[in-house]
């Protein structure tokens, strides 16, 4: 039995990093950057009920326990969404309706003001928004049936974009959203483009059905200035992507706009583990993502179990992965989709078809060969192409689950191919997913 020492542990407590508002995209429109220009990962949490389903106080509660867990950045809608036959129509904490008798042309000043604390509360703890007025829902959940039945309209959506863009372009932390599991109609056209005639500072994104993204579906929006990965799993739902797949193909669309990957499958729903939670987060990372959010059940909901929520397995895991990210260039490097670098080991690359793909590995490296790091879902040899580095270099593992790294202690030539297997078959929580890292520097 081999003997490990791990040498160094990443403190699991994330630095903050203050972001100055409002977010643009880089030079190269790879990534997102402040006014400073300072690269932005988007750390994210969906809570989109936060709006409406707790208090102040409880709202502040939440915000300083995903602070100090390294998020800085939530998906939160404005109009209600509700799996009943109310659909959206459901009220507040306080029993408030978003709009008076379901009018969309009448918004609810009740409402909309305890809406308005929650999101200067979230301006002033420095977190990004993603913000959705209008929800349109999948499944009868939302406002896409409401809009459709009298009194309301298509101008009507046009003229509450502008009203909301109005109300909250003062809020330099906000990503206008639109949609919102639902592809594009003529109601939530006409409410981006209301929104857009108004604001053009904000950046703005589409959420749509699950297995598309922004740009897939408008294609020729001029104020698309974001884009949505959107995908759960193959052997879920028939037909769809895995998060690094999807990704690739918008990278061949080569829309020349960032992209956020918004939501995949959450904590406590389907067939999750936290290594599924995890792959989600290295796949956006290491396929040049600039952004990933994490889902949790009761978070997303803001039912009352949230409180029992806030340290979870999934979000342990995140925790780390916000450390790591901050070791890395992330900003700086570029997914090894030819496959120059990390030649074999890889897995299978699931190209839409239904099931497979789930242990296929991402890499990426920095443009100036400095740092390499690839992340296996599954334990597996890979094999590295060192020529691809320009000085020899340095081999570490680390353990996504525990956040400790293991230095090989050797340094590899930049010549040849070498082939690298983790310490041990198992980490520190039992799973058997790991990331290597190669670089010039001890």
């Amino acid at each position: 039995m081999k003997k490990i020492v791990f040498l160094l542990l990443i403190a699991t407590q994330v630095k903050a990093q203050t972001i100055s508002f409002p977010l643009k995209a880089s030079a190269d429109k790879h990534y997102l950057v402040d006014q400073d220009d300072n690269p932005i990962f988007l750390k994210g949490c969906a809570a989109w009920r936060l709006s409406y389903t707790v208090t102040y106080s409880e709202a502040k509660r939440f915000l300083a326990d995903r602070k100090e867990k390294g998020f800085n950045s939530l998906i939160i809608e404005i109009s209600p969404d509700n799996g009943t036959n109310n659909r959206g129509n459901v009220p507040d904490i306080y029993g408030d309706y978003c709009f008076i008798n379901k009018d969309i042309s009448r918004p609810n000043q009740k409402f909309f003001a305890h809406a308005d604390s929650i999101l200067q509360l979230c301006s002033e703890m420095n977190f990004t928004v993603v913000l959705f007025p209008l929800y349109l829902g999948c499944c009868n959940d939302g406002w896409i049936e409401i809009l459709r039945e009298a009194p309301n309209t298509v101008e009507k959506c046009r003229d509450y974009g502008k009203w909301a863009a109005n109300r909250y372009k003062h809020l330099k932390n906000i990503i206008w959203g639109s949609g919102g599991d639902h592809n594009e109609t003529p109601e939530s056209i006409a409410f981006a483009e209301g929104v857009a005639s108004v604001d053009t500072t904000h950046l703005h994104i589409y959420h749509t059905n699950p297995a598309y993204t922004s740009t897939e579906r408008l294609a020729d929006a001029k104020w698309l200035t974001l884009s949505s990965i959107y995908t759960y799993f193959p052997d879920m739902n028939n037909g769809e992507y895995h998060v690094y797949g999807q990704i690739y193909n918008e990278k061949l669309r080569n829309k020349r706009i960032p992209y956020l990957m918004m939501e995949s499958a959450y904590e406590y729903e389907r067939d999750e583990t936290t290594q599924t939670l995890r792959r989600q987060a290295y796949w956006a990372l290491l396929s040049r993502a600039s952004g990933h959010f994490f889902g949790n059940r009761d978070i997303w909901e803001m039912n009352k179990n949230w409180p029992n929520m806030l340290n979870t397995p999934g979000t342990k895991s995140m925790e780390i992965f916000h450390s790591f990210l901050q070791q890395i260039p992330w900003y700086d490097m570029e997914p090894d989709w030819q496959h120059t670098f990390f030649t074999s080991g890889r897995g299978e690359f699931n190209a839409g078809t239904n099931p497979g793909g789930d242990e296929y590995a991402t890499a990426a490296y920095s443009k100036d060969t400095s740092i390499a790091v690839i992340y296996m879902p599954t334990y597996r040899k890979v094999g590295v192409n060192m020529a691809r580095f320009n000085t020899g270099v340095y081999a570490k593992w680390f353990d996504p689950t525990s956040g400790k790294y293991l230095p090989t202690m050797k340094m590899y030539n930049n010549k040849g191919m070498e082939y690298f297997e983790p310490p041990v078959f198992k980490n520190n929580q039992g799973f058997d997913d790991w990331v290597l890292i190669l670089q010039t520097k001890k």
